[in-house]
Order: structure tokens, then sequence, then C-alpha cells
């Protein structure tokens, strides 16, 4: 798989999981597995924040540490008449036709 369509596939795979504000559990379950996956460490505080330690590639060990930082939920928006129920479905990739 070239890295376009490994992108592309993470990207569907996250977007499948519902991720509102306050319902970051199942993101949450999903990035520590992935994680596992990948041969990296996570760890999860308290309040729910998760960190995912990415070991330096081969030959670059000696360099200083990056931190990057995202967030897992995303904000719902949805029109009055909508009865999309953001807790138990996705966000759509595609539009609807």
């Amino acid at each position: 798989m070239n890295p376009t369509e490994l992108i592309l596939k993470n990207f569907e795979k996250v977007s499948s999981i519902p991720r509102g504000s306050k319902n970051e559990a199942a993101i949450r379950n999903w990035l520590i597995e992935w994680a596992a996956e990948h041969n990296c460490t996570s760890k999860t505080d308290a309040a729910g924040n998760l960190v995912i330690y990415v070991p330096a590639s081969a030959g670059y060990e000696d360099r200083p540490t990056l931190i990057l930082q995202g967030h897992m939920d995303m904000v719902c928006q949805k029109t009055l008449e909508s009865t999309h129920d953001f807790t138990k479905r996705p966000h759509s990739t595609y539009p609807r036709r």
C-alpha cells in the first residue's frame, strides 16, 4: 500500500468512529490499539488525555524530541431538522446524494 492509500485508509477508519466532544472513549481506544500494533507505548490520565510515544526512526535517536498535540474529538453541528445522532453514527466523509 502506498503512503497516500495508507493515509486515506486511516482517515476513513478514524472518520467511522463517532467522537463528538465528551464522547472520545471509542477513538481513544482505537488510538491505543493502533499504538500497540505499531510498537508504540501510550498512557492515559484521569481526564482521558492520551499520549502516544513513537520511537525515533533509525539514525535519528540522538535528535531532539518532537511533540505533536491534537484533539481526539470533533465539534458536531447539524441543522435543526436533522435526525443524525452523532453519539452513535459517525461523520460521513462522502456527500449524500
